[in-house]
């Protein structure tokens, strides 16, 4: 039997990001777009370079 638990930070995610998506990289403003997600780390393309970031090193693109 397994152990069911409501109302916890994993029920309501508000810092996914989308594969596909463009971002901006905080630090460098560059442009890239979200090619891979491992648990909170997103891998981004830039060019032809893919880089780890968290959610915060990151801008959805508008």
């Amino acid at each position: 039997m397994g152990l069911l638990v409501k109302n916890t930070r994993f029920d309501e995610i508000d810092d996914d990001i989308e594969i596909g998506s463009e971002v901006i990289i905080k630090n460098t403003n560059l442009v890239g777009v979200v090619v891979m997600k491992i648990g909170s780390v997103y891998q981004v393309k830039v060019d032809n370079t893919v880089s780890s970031y968290t959610y915060d090193e990151i801008i959805v693109k508008k």
